[in-house]
């Protein structure tokens, strides 16, 4: 399965789930720095969810993970196709506090919205420590319990704030018993802490934002820019003047590639991102790995989206896709393929022209499916 077919899998099961459930207002699991992500969705502050129905925990030594070691989201060719899950509610929200040394069991509630039933077999494990701590964290844990389609499942894990005061990320990753990677929103699951000698210590981030760029009719607006340490975040949100409802477009996991940070010319490590329901429908937030001092002392920090995506309207998406088959059989003359929507995709038995690669093919039938709408839009934080 492609990756441009996997990442629309992916995008589907999303666009449900997100109109039921919403996935971390301001982060995935509160957004989990939120993922991005992806990890990933809008951050809720809630209650502590009660950790008495799972089964215990490992406490074994967790992995170490390199410093430098990439927080990126998985590669979308990782990704199950028929396995998927989005971000229901968490315990504690990004940038909660903890002193230094203070245990925390860390719990999130998450639904399987994919075809298959998770069992016991399933794992979340440790994908990336950006700042070189996984708070103690175990490697790995199996699910607790056999997770039917729509049924959701509690993940907890000990933690332990690292003596040293700071902001503090650590990610994890869900695999399946084939081995895949099950995506969560798109991305993976995270905590973000400030560890503070005292509450009142902590420091709050750099705030700023408010510009906007406009293109083929669609207007890109930062609101908010914060930086911490270790970490940045943007959130912005998308008007298209050309509809009435913003619900049509996606503003999460809808771009044929990831926006980016860039500073001085040069890309921030995506960490995670999510749809910003505090903020409107259509507005998200998309979180780097690059710290103050690399901010501060860069000459110029730009925000890029290169394109965009829409999400099908409400109907038959076969005939939706059927439309898109009749403009695009007489643009490409060898291009065809059948439209039969289901869990894999919105198609299949792609036929490619001489000439054109299979990557070239995929994007122009989902561009069509999709109505793609190209950018650049390149929005100046410094």
């Amino acid at each position: 399965m492609s990756s441009t077919i996997t990442q629309k899998l992916i995008g589907i099961c999303i666009c449900i789930i997100f109109l039921v459930t919403g996935c971390s207002g301001t982060n995935q699991q509160s957004s989990s720095p939120s993922v991005i992500p992806l990890a990933a969705s809008a951050t809720s502050t809630l209650n502590p969810i009660s950790t008495s129905t799972l089964n215990p925990i490992s406490t074994s030594t967790p992995t170490e993970i390199s410093p430098t070691a990439s927080p990126a989201v998985i590669a979308n060719g990782s990704f199950s196709v028929q396995d998927t899950a989005t971000f229901v509610e968490e315990n504690y929200p990004d940038n909660s506090v903890f002193t230094p040394g203070q245990t925390l069991v860390k719990t999130w509630e998450i639904k399987n919205t994919g075809s298959l039933t998770w069992s016991t077999a399933y794992q979340l494990i440790i994908f990336a420590s950006p700042q070189g701590d996984s708070l103690s964290s175990p490697s790995q844990i199996n699910f607790p319990q056999e997770t039917a389609p729509g049924k959701t499942v509690s993940l907890s894990l000990p933690l332990v704030a690292p003596v040293t005061p700071g902001t503090y990320s650590v990610y994890w990753a869900i695999r399946n018993e084939r081995g895949e990677m099950v995506a969560v929103d798109g991305g993976n699951l995270w905590v973000k802490i400030q560890v503070c000698k005292t509450v009142q210590s902590c420091n709050t981030p750099v705030a700023g934002g408010g510009t906007t760029a406009t293109v083929n009719n669609t207007s890109v607006t930062v609101t908010n820019f914060t930086y911490d340490a270790h970490s940045a975040t943007v959130n912005y949100c998308i008007a298209i003047s050309s509809l009435s409802d913003w619900k049509s477009l996606r503003a999460y996991g809808s771009w044929p590639t990831a926006p980016k940070l860039l500073i001085d010319q040069k890309a921030a490590p995506f960490l995670a991102g999510g749809s910003d329901y505090p903020s409107g429908d259509g507005c998200a937030y998309m979180q780097y790995q690059v710290g103050a001092s690399e901010i501060d002392q860069a000459q110029q920090v730009t925000f890029v989206i290169e394109a965009l995506r829409m999400d099908l309207p409400p109907g038959d998406p076969d005939a939706v896709c059927q439309m898109a088959r009749s403009n695009l059989v007489t643009q490409y003359p060898g291009l065809d393929f059948k439209c039969n929507f289901s869990m894999a995709g919105f198609y299949t038995d792609l036929q490619i022209p001489n000439g054109m690669s299979r990557n070239q093919a995929e994007t122009i039938v989902m561009d069509a499916i999709q109505g793609a709408i190209y950018g650049p839009w390149t929005l100046f934080l410094k």
